[in-house]
C-alpha cells in the first residue's frame, strides 16, 4: 500500500492562485493524499476560493501570524506518513507526489527529498530555478550542504515523523529564512536527496517574499544567528559549523559593530581553516550585494 501523504497549502492573500494550486494538489496522479490549506488571515478573496473545493480539501483559518505558524497548525493536524508542501501561489506537475513518494518509500535512509522548478512569470514558462539558484553538489545527499543551498519548500517531501525531531517552523520567522533553517536544523539529524527533475511551477510576482531584500537580509541575520548559539550546534560536524560562522559573519558586516563581524570570522578560521575559501567568497558576495544595492539608490 501506498504512503499517505498530507499536502500543506498557506496562503495569505494568494486568492487570486489558490484556486490553480488546489486544483493542481487535487489533480495529483497520487490518490492516498490530504490537502490542507491554511488561511493565514487573508484580506482578499481566499476564505472565497477555499470554499469552492470543501469537498476535497481541510480547511483552517487563523489570524495572520505568518507561513511558518500557518504550516504549523497544518503539520500537526496532518495525518500522512509524508508532509509535502506548496505555496499557494505555486503549481505541481502532475507526477509530483508519486515521484517524491515512491522515492522515500523504497530510500529508507533518506527522510527528506526535493527537486528543480519552472520559474512561471505572467503564466509563461521562463526556465529552471536551478539556472539561478544552483543544484546541490551531492545530489544524493546534501545535507551538509544546507547552508548555501536550500530548497524550494514547494518541492520538499519529508516524513512526518522529522519534526518531532528537528522541531516546527519558527514562528519568529514571518516570512523568509523560515524554510532555510528548518533545512538546517533537519540536516541535523537526517539524509537529504536532490531528483534532478522539475516538480512545480514556481510563480513570480511582485509580491514573492524574496523580492524584499530588507526583509530578506533581517531574517537570515535572525536565522544563522539562532543555530550559531543553539546549544545543539557543536553537534554539527567542523567544516559545517564554520560555513554556518562565516555566513554569521557576512550577516553582521553591514549592521553590527566590526569586532562582532571579526570575532565571527576567526571563530570560523579556528573551527576548520580548510573553509577559508568558502569564508573569502561568501564576504565578496555579501560586499558586491551591498555596492550593488548603494549604486541602485543613487539618483538617475
Amino acid at each position: 500500500m501506498s504512503s499517505s501523504v498530507s499536502i500543506i497549502i498557506p496562503s495569505y492573500n494568494q486568492g487570486q492562485f489558490l484556486a490553480e494550486a488546489i486544483q493542481s494538489a487535487i489533480d495529483q496522479d497520487y490518490q492516498q493524499k490530504e490537502i490542507i490549506v491554511v488561511n493565514d488571515g487573508s484580506t482578499d478573496n481566499t476564505k472565497e476560493v477555499a470554499a469552492k473545493f470543501l469537498h476535497a480539501i481541510r480547511y483552517i483559518e487563523q489570524e495572520n501570524k505568518g507561513v511558518s505558524s500557518a504550516r504549523n497548525e497544518a503539520i500537526k493536524i496532518a495525518s500522512g506518513s509524508y508532509i509535502a508542501f506548496l505555496d499557494g501561489d505555486d503549481l505541481y506537475l502532475s507526477h509530483t507526489l508519486s515521484t517524491m513518494a515512491s522515492f522515500l518509500d523504497s530510500h529508507r535512509d533518506t527522510a527528506m527529498v526535493c527537486g528543480d522548478a519552472f520559474l512561471l512569470k505572467d503564466n509563461k514558462m521562463i526556465g529552471l530555478k536551478s539556472t539561478i539558484s544552483r543544484r546541490p553538489r551531492n545530489p544524493d545527499n546534501f545535507r551538509w550542504e544546507t547552508v548555501e543551498f536550500y530548497p524550494t519548500p514547494s518541492t520538499v517531501m519529508l516524513h512526518n515523523s522529522c519534526f518531532a525531531k528537528a522541531g516546527f517552523f519558527d514562528e519568529n520567522l514571518i516570512v523568509g529564512a523560515e524554510d532555510w533553517l528548518m533545512w538546517v536544523q533537519l540536516s541535523l539529524h537526517f539524509n537529504m536527496c536532490y531528483i534532478d527533475k522539475p516538480f512545480i511551477y514556481y510563480r513570480l510576482h511582485e509580491d514573492n517574499a524574496i523580492l524584499n531584500k530588507e526583509r530578506i537580509d533581517t531574517s537570515n541575520r535572525y536565522a544563522v544567528n539562532l543555530i550559531v548559539n543553539a546549544p545543539y550546534f557543536n553537534n554539527y560536524p567542523a567544516h559545517f559549523r564554520a560555513k554556518l560562522l562565516f555566513y554569521r559573519c557576512a550577516t553582521a558586516w553591514r549592521v553590527e559593530p566590526k569586532r562582532v563581524t571579526l570575532q565571527y570570522f576567526l571563530q570560523a578560521l579556528k573551527t576548520d581553516p580548510a573553509q577559508f575559501p568558502y569564508g573569502i567568497q561568501v564576504l565578496c558576495r555579501g560586499a558586491s550585494n551591498i555596492m550593488q544595492d548603494r549604486f541602485s539608490r543613487l539618483p538617475r
